[in-house]
């Protein structure tokens, strides 16, 4: 009990990590929790600039992000 009770605290701390509105966070399951920090993780890997390139590029945002969310 107290190790799950300690990873459920991890992808709690985990969800209030993520890029979204305060509103949208509680109602997210711990599933939908660990697919986003994936897929945020896996967009951050691909989209990461190299030394020749511009700015740095947002990893998901705006209507992206909006877009995942609802789906889920």
């Amino acid at each position: 009990k107290a190790r799950r009770d300690q990873i459920n605290a991890q992808i709690r701390a985990l969800r209030d990590l993520l890029p979204l509105p305060e509103g949208d966070r509680p109602r997210l399951s711990y599933l939908h929790v660990m697919a986003l920090a994936c897929i945020y993780t896996r967009k951050g890997a691909c989209l990461r600039p190299g030394p020749t390139r511009g700015a740095p590029l947002e990893l998901l945002g705006g209507p992206e992000l909006a877009d995942l969310v609802a789906s889920l």
